[in-house]
């Protein structure tokens, strides 16, 4: 897919497109138009049948009044058109790449909290249950490491959830399959 297949941009193509076609009718304008006419009545007998031929040209006198300034004026609409799907554009690239800093930050905390706070949250929590065995400590003191361990690995846990759920929006919304 990628960024130029995204909704907001494929509406300002629309957009654009009609306002170059508005352009091309303006240019049209400019141009002698012809057009040849005929006709056959038939009438009462008492008439008699009726035919006409007719030729006429519209010849586009004070362009520079008339069709000039509107050729201008829907040029001018479609080079703002352009100008606007350009600024959607960069506005979405520069929120891609938000997105993706997120996505990069929220993986590099998940990594953390895997690698290095559970293991050694856990360390502590066994030697804290290994002193409660030995005397050493008093079996609050080994509860609260264990308590820690447990907040460290719901921590973890979060910490996957916002990788997951980074991916999904960028997904979703850029239409790749992974970030």
């Amino acid at each position: 897919a990628g960024i130029d297949a995204l909704p907001a941009l494929r509406a300002q193509d629309a957009r654009i497109a009609v306002a170059e076609a508005d352009v091309r009718l303006a240019r049209a304008d400019k141009r002698p138009d012809w057009k040849v006419g005929v006709t056959y009545g038939r009438r009462d007998p008492m008439y008699g049948d009726m035919a006409s031929v007719g030729v006429s040209i519209d010849l586009p006198l004070f362009a520079g009044k008339r069709q000039n300034p509107r050729i201008a004026a829907s040029e001018s609409l479609a080079q703002g058109g352009r100008f606007d799907r350009e600024a959607i554009r960069r506005e979405l690239v520069a929120q891609l790449d938000a997105d993706l800093a997120d996505h990069a930050m929220h993986l590099s905390r998940l990594r953390n909290a895997r690698e290095t706070l559970v293991p050694l949250a856990r360390h502590r929590a066994e030697l804290d249950r290994d002193s409660y065995g030995a005397g050493k400590l008093d079996l609050g003191a080994a509860l609260l490491t264990t308590l820690g361990l447990a907040e460290a690995e719901v921590e973890a846990l979060n910490r996957e959830a916002d990788v997951a759920r980074d991916a999904v929006r960028i997904t979703i919304t850029y239409g790749e399959e992974r970030p």
